[in-house]
């Protein structure tokens, strides 16, 4: 078994999956995580925006049916595409899509972050890796 070495008064050695459930409910509880999973419900629970949804779902299945069928009729495609812009913009100006955009996109972030600090440790890439150019002149230094 992995076990990592701990200061006696963190409760002394722990394996790696145990560091790593922790890690889970801290994310877990981390208020971008619970922002992301409210944005969900209320996006998933409005009326409105299921059935906006179940229409841009029919429709995107029509088309894929079409364009899969060698009898696929073009003007019927078109149109549906067409349609299908139509429903996905007024998806992305719904308040709860941006909202739950934004979320995502706040919860992503701190994945991100946990992750390069992972990576710092072990001497791995980072996401801003690939942004040394190999001159540290401007560089704040690593972190590790």
């Amino acid at each position: 078994m992995i076990t990592t070495q701990n200061k006696p008064e963190t409760g002394g050695d722990k394996t790696m999956i145990e560091l790593a459930r922790e890690l889970g409910l801290a994310l877990a509880n981390s208020c971008e995580f619970v922002q992301m999973k409210q944005a969900q419900s209320d996006f998933e629970n409005n009326e409105a925006i299921a059935k906006l949804m179940q229409e841009l779902n029919d429709k995107r299945d029509r088309l894929i049916s079409i364009l899969a069928s060698d009898e696929g009729d073009d003007m019927e495609a078109v149109s549906l595409t067409n349609d299908i812009d139509r429903l996905e913009a007024q998806l992305r100006e719904s308040p709860l899509y941006s909202e739950l955009v934004a979320a995502q996109s706040a919860f992503s972030a701190v994945l991100t972050a946990v992750n390069d600090e992972i990576n710092a440790c072990i001497g791995a890439e980072t996401s801003d890796s690939n942004s040394c150019k190999g001159d540290c002149g401007g560089c704040g230094g690593c972190k590790h």
